[in-house]
């Protein structure tokens, strides 16, 4: 019979007192809590990551984008071209960076070409040191990121079932953007 003086840390839990009472022949133990963990000290350095000295080149970020999607791309699908491309510039997650954006999409995809495209960008990505996720509710898809400029780069590869249509988008970390020319009021 379990012990039920009021020293029981069993018997006078809020919970477990009465579980306690309806199932005498049930034993019940409780662990102690665990011992807290002692909070890091505080930091003696900056707290926000060094900006890299210089600005990037945002053509040669684009290119080096476009290039990255392409490969993507090919990976996914092969030699098709897509039937609609998108490419723009966002704000960073900091102020004074910029984001590069790129949208591939291709219309007309079989459930087939869809779910091997999936499997294929999962596999690169991976092999390529990116975080890769593939939730399974929702849209099929696949997400993933790694470090990149100031924060992080995003894929996300896409399948709308209903219209048939995989849409493959990259973007870029954030990048420390180049100063603005002289009386720019930017």
């Amino acid at each position: 019979m379990p012990d039920e003086t009021p020293a029981d840390p069993a018997a006078t839990d809020p919970f477990w007192g009465p579980v306690r009472r309806r199932h005498p022949d049930v034993d019940i133990v409780l662990l102690p809590s665990e011992r807290p963990v002692e909070p890091d000290p505080e930091p003696t350095g900056p707290t926000e990551p060094a900006e890299p000295a210089e600005p990037i080149d945002p053509d040669q970020l684009a290119r080096d984008a476009e290039a990255a999607l392409a490969a993507l791309w090919a990976q996914a699908v092969g030699e098709c071209d897509p039937t609609e491309q998108q490419s723009h510039w966002l704000a960073g997650e900091r102020p004074g960076t910029l984001r590069h954006e790129a949208t591939w999409t291709l219309e007309g995809v079989t459930p087939e070409q869809s779910s091997v495209a999936l499997q294929r960008v999962a596999e690169r990505l991976g092999a390529d040191g990116w975080h890769v996720l593939t939730p399974p509710d929702g849209l099929p898809r696949v997400q993933a990121g790694r470090a990149d400029g100031l924060d992080r780069a995003e894929v996300l590869l896409l399948v709308v079932p209903a219209s048939a249509r995989l849409v493959l988008r990259h973007r870029t970390g954030s990048h420390p953007a180049p100063p603005a020319p002289e009386g720019d009021p930017q």
